[in-house]
């Protein structure tokens, strides 16, 4: 065997010819591995699996601190009504608020009779749509893009903080809009889709950049021209957008602004296909009407009662609605809805004292343009819906909705206003950074279109993508570390629940006292009215007197001598122990617990308190004596 045929020049280098012959048959089989999962992936196996698997690591996303952060709200008044009709007291046509739909009550209701009541399951149920609107992000962006835009929507709304704490932990019904709102865009796009993939070629899928196909259309003397909507083929679809923009309104009338959007999106796209027999069919009618279907509980009930639903917006949610609408309050509205925008697409936690501040974020820059060229691509695209959204939610809302994240607003509450674009925000800017990407393989030297570096390329894109989608999870971090730090109040209020499970006896009553409801956590919802919905999940039967003495001297009344069992546990503040003109029976049987919104000028916390019977030591003291800071 000759010298040639053991080696070869590679690179300037000579090599056993065997050696090189091992790497091809490696790199084949790397090939031959990748190409089979792309082919699997691109299967509907494998797009279900893709499915699943964003499901469930935008789960693993929202799990931590589900119950920790934010700190319980009014999510406790739907708990409640929940409840109420899982126990069968009401089956009401509203939520409890009137301007809300049924939808979610009931769903939560219909969880709490599978699976018992539970402290988790309120909260549980909304990570749960959380993580569904992930997947269907997935979906919305592969309808109006392809896959790979739709995976990288999905992993910006995975990781995006405003959608993880609020619309993923807060047991809010608002919170599950993105999910309905998603659905909607989806049903709606699939039937315009299915639609362009008629006979008419003006209404044939666009091409890769943007053009589309100038083939004309075939007729015939014999048969009528095509319209391009074979409306029994897609129906389907438009009815499911209607019936789902229903259920969208369900969860916030402020949504209305999406009805607009989606007819405008409609009319585009018949507009730019010249195909206005459509209107002559029913279809494009009945979709509306399944839209009022779908809402008419909430209808019903405001129209046989005075339109109380109306009536509450306007004299209980001013903190919201703008009641006295000027001019210059609509451009201050406006400027605060672009603003508030910005930040939910890139790091809601960041409200800069002056507006000239967001231009200092390079993180929200790049969001907000990528989102923005994206949005402007699409359109160029013949997919109207995300512009058409935006546009619509900007013009409309500031009429009527004040609330776009304040200096107060640590938990960014407001933002749940104007979630339902994160999706369409996100796929927008997957689109744009695949024309990014585009636009540099075709400017990069000739060199870098070899084989080897433009995998090396691909991978450097990949890497820089990951990190894009990868990196809100820092702020998320450090949001997470400052907040347990500083509000301790889900800790202490589940340490309670934790330490009266333990404690309690069957027969043990359990008494709120008063002063809790003086204790304001600044987003809806007081100490008392949370131990009150926190003890009915668990259950244990408890009472919340307007007089914690005389409620508790009318249990003790009641007890038989020497039933130590049926004596109360009082979860009551220090300041009201101590202000009891009789301290003697109260025993402090656990650890002091603290709230950020306790009264600052007072050493206070609150416990939970036995009342013992005399012989015993009290003066709301432990069993032990005073301890230092007593």
């Amino acid at each position: 065997m000759s010298t040639e045929q053991l080696t070869a020049p590679v690179d300037g280098v000579k090599r056993p010819a065997r050696a090189r012959k091992r790497r091809r048959r490696r790199k084949d089989r790397v090939g031959v591995l990748l190409g089979a999962l792309a082919q699997f992936f691109a299967s509907r196996r494998g797009d279900a699996l893709l499915v699943l698997l964003l499901f469930l690591g935008a789960l693993a996303i929202r799990w931590p601190y589900l119950l920790r952060l934010p700190h319980f709200t009014d999510e406790t008044v739907e708990i409640q009504w929940a409840l109420a009709i899982a126990r069968g007291e009401i089956f009401p046509l509203t939520a409890s608020d009137r301007y809300y739909g049924p939808l979610h009550p009931y769903l939560v209701a219909a969880a709490h009779q599978l699976f018992g009541p539970s402290i988790w399951l309120p909260r549980a149920i909304v990570m749960v749509f959380g993580a569904l609107t992930v997947a269907l992000t997935y979906l919305l962006g592969r309808a109006l893009a392809g896959r790979v835009v739709g995976l990288i929507g999905a992993g910006l709304l995975a990781t995006a903080p405003q959608h993880i704490i609020v619309n993923s932990h807060i047991a809010w019904q608002n919170s599950t809009t993105p999910f309905y709102a998603t659905l909607t865009f989806l049903a709606l796009t699939l039937y315009l889709n299915a639609e362009r993939g008629t006979g008419n070629a003006e209404l044939r899928p666009v091409g890769s950049r943007g053009v589309v196909p100038t083939i004309e259309p075939k007729y015939s003397a014999a048969a009528p021209a095509a319209t391009g909507f074979r409306v029994p083929r897609s129906a389907f679809w438009l009815l499911l957008a209607g019936f789902c923009y229903g259920l969208t309104l369900h969860t916030h009338p402020g949504t209305i602004v999406l009805a607009p959007a989606l007819a405008l999106t409609f009319l585009l796209v018949v507009w730019r296909a010249r195909a206005w027999r459509v209107l002559r069919t029913p279809w494009p009618w009945l979709a509306p009407v399944a839209g009022v279907v779908a809402y008419s509980p909430v209808l019903i009930y405001n129209l046989t009662n005075n339109l109380a639903g109306v009536e509450r917006v306007q004299t209980r949610r001013n903190y919201a609605y703008e009641t006295q609408l000027t001019w210059e309050k609509y451009w201050q509205n406006q400027g605060d809805l672009w603003l508030e925008l910005a930040r939910i697409v890139s790091n809601p936690m960041r409200i800069p004292a002056e507006r000239a501040h967001y231009l200092t974020s390079p993180f929200m820059l790049l969001m907000v343009g990528l989102s923005l060229v994206g949005i402007g691509l699409l359109a160029w695209r013949r997919q109207p819906l995300p512009l058409c959204a935006l546009l619509c939610t900007a013009l409309i809302m500031p009429a009527f909705n004040k609330a776009y994240g304040q200096t107060w607003d640590r938990y960014m509450l407001t933002g749940r206003y104007v979630t339902f674009l994160l999706p369409l925000a996100f796929i927008a800017a997957g689109v744009a950074i695949l024309a990014l990407l585009g636009l540099l393989a075709r400017v990069v030297p000739g060199q870098w279109q070899r084989p080897t570096p433009r995998r090396v390329l691909v991978v450097a894109a990949g890497v820089v993508l990951t990190l894009l989608i990868l990196y809100p999870l820092q702020p998320l971090s450090r949001y997470y570390t400052h907040e347990a730090a500083k509000d301790p109040a889900n800790a202490s209020f589940l340490a309670t629940i934790a330490f009266l499970r333990e404690t309690r006896a069957p027969r043990t009553p359990i008494v709120i006292g008063r002063l809790l409801a003086k204790v304001d956590l600044k987003d809806g919802a007081d100490a008392r009215e949370i131990f009150d919905v926190l003890l009915d999940l668990e259950p244990m039967p408890h009472t919340s007197p307007q007089d914690t003495r005389a409620g508790i001297e009318q249990i003790v009344a009641s007890v038989a001598p020497g039933d130590t069992e049926a004596l109360p546990l009082i979860i009551m503040m220090r300041d009201e122990c101590w202000q009891m003109p009789d301290r003697r029976p109260f025993q402090r049987v656990s650890e002091r617990y603290r709230l950020r919104e306790l009264y600052p000028t007072l050493p206070s916390y609150y416990a939970v308190y036995r009342y013992v019977p005399p012989g015993e030591p009290g003066n709301c003291m432990p069993a032990t004596g005073p301890e230092p800071g007593e």
